[in-house]
């Protein structure tokens, strides 16, 4: 099977012409430690509760050794290790340890067993259109308006569909007009509901 791929625009430093693409793989599928306990089970003798067993033990003490600071090494996979970072800029040799912190990922070296599973591979263009529509703030503003000309509330999934975004966009656009005091939250933190606020998208003013 063909790994799905994408292309998305590049951030472009401003005096750069040339507008730039990268590739990203769009595959969505997640495999969890069932499937994989799954597939393990019907190529060896063990059992699929063995399996997860023996996985669930490893990330246990692989986690005890990283917090000593110690590098882990799975043969055939890689080392694991994990990275610091400071607090702030690093101006001088005599830093002390209360600004040093763990960085929020793991660093990860693979073997040249699992570079070589994968070096031959097969990519293809995906058919999913995953892009989010290409609108400026005034065009933003001119369909809200039109919304809530007919809607009292807006929710993030009704603004995705209202802009042609995807939900990344839809979440960074609504925060940027919350920021403008263009919408406000008039309900939860976790189940947020938006309207206008006053003078804002043909809602009159407060007097």
């Amino acid at each position: 099977m063909a790994i799905q791929f994408e292309l998305y625009k590049s951030p472009r430093p401003k005096d750069e012409e040339q507008e730039l693409y990268h590739a990203r793989v769009v595959n969505f599928q997640h495999i969890d430690t069932d499937y994989l306990a799954g597939e393990i089970q019907i190529a060896t003798s063990l059992t699929k509760g063995d399996v997860k067993a023996v996985l669930d033990s490893l990330s246990h003490f692989m986690g005890d050794r990283l917090r000593e600071g110690e590098r882990v090494h799975l043969d055939g996979i890689g080392y694991f290790q994990v990275k610091l970072n400071s607090l702030e800029p690093i101006t001088s040799p005599k830093l002390k340890a209360n600004q040093i912190k763990l960085k929020a990922n793991v660093g990860f070296t693979p073997d040249k067993e699992l570079k070589r599973s994968i070096s031959i591979v097969h990519t293809q263009r995906s058919k999913l259109k995953v892009h989010s529509a290409t609108r400026s703030d005034k065009e933003i503003d001119q369909l809200l308006t039109g919304y809530f000309s007919t809607q009292p509330i807006l929710t993030r999934r009704d603004f995705q569909r209202l802009c042609g975004f995807t939900a990344t966009t839809a979440a960074r656009q609504i925060k940027r007009l919350k920021e403008e005091k263009k919408l406000q939250n008039i309900n939860t933190y976790y189940n947020p509901i938006y309207v206008p606020t006053p003078g804002q998208y043909g809602k009159t003013e407060e007097v």
